[in-house]
């Protein structure tokens, strides 16, 4: 399922609609609009993941410029010219596009936040872990290996970005948990998903955003290079006990 499928099926729950960026098709249409709505947007590849091929576009003073996934930006003079050369860098693929949130940045890095889920042995969803993804120097993504950026603690983060204390890090844990089981138990009505790994932006209000669901294969090696490994510890188990399980299904 691609970006687009995603969002127009997590769009039709109440519950989560409301953390989801304004997103349509990609055309020049749509970009004509999202820019002048939103000043600044992101486009990307309906079919990619780990942040390849993101490209980032925005309204300057007396044009426009866009970069794709990290570098230099590159700029035009009218909205026609910004139209081709973004096609022309483009993958021979469907896009999409956002409104660009104003993300809370840590020493002028945005960032963004992986939500483990995983089912227990009771077969109901629980939380596995979190961290949030610093991106690299002059990279519009969060992917810690496409951006080489790093990851940290989600307290750090919230501290470093925002200046918020524990407790209040802690209420925005809480909230991101119960939004990622909505999203979990929502998934079950199109298959059988065992983990997912979901990814958040908190922007510079502290407003939640849901970015992307990860159904299939979500990684958790950002987990190894947290300080304290517990969480990577606790989904390497789970994914071993539920190994051995579907073998065993299989045997019988």
């Amino acid at each position: 399922m691609g970006k687009w499928l995603r969002y127009s099926f997590y769009s039709r729950h109440p519950k989560i609609r409301k953390y989801l960026p304004p997103t349509s098709l990609f055309n020049a249409r749509t970009l004509r609009k999202f820019i002048r709505k939103y000043n600044a947007v992101y486009i990307k590849p309906d079919k990619e993941h780990k942040g390849k091929g993101i490209i980032k576009a925005w309204k300057t003073f007396g044009g426009y410029a866009f970069v794709v996934q990290r570098g230099d930006s590159i700029k035009c003079a009218s909205m026609a010219e910004l139209y081709k050369k973004i096609k022309k860098r483009s993958l021979p693929q469907k896009y999409i596009i956002q409104k660009a949130i104003p993300l809370a940045q840590i020493d002028g890095r945005p960032f963004d936040v992986r939500v483990m889920m995983m089912r227990n042995l009771q077969d109901r969803w629980q939380f596995f872990g979190l961290y949030s993804k610093v991106a690299g120097p002059k990279s519009i993504v969060t992917n810690v290996s496409s951006s080489r950026g790093y990851v940290t603690l989600f307290e750090n983060s919230m501290k470093q970005s925002l200046g918020y204390s524990e407790k209040k890090a802690a209420r925005v844990k809480k909230k991101l948990i119960r939004i990622s089981h909505r999203i979990c138990k929502r998934a079950g009505k199109i298959k059988y998903y065992q983990k997912i790994g979901n990814d958040f932006a908190v922007d510079k209000n502290g407003n939640i955003w849901l970015i992307e669901v990860n159904f299939t294969y979500p990684g958790f090696k950002g987990f190894s290079r947290l300080p304290a490994q517990k969480y990577y510890w606790g989904i390497k188990r789970m994914n071993e006990i539920l190994r051995k399980r579907r073998l065993h299904r299989r045997r019988k």
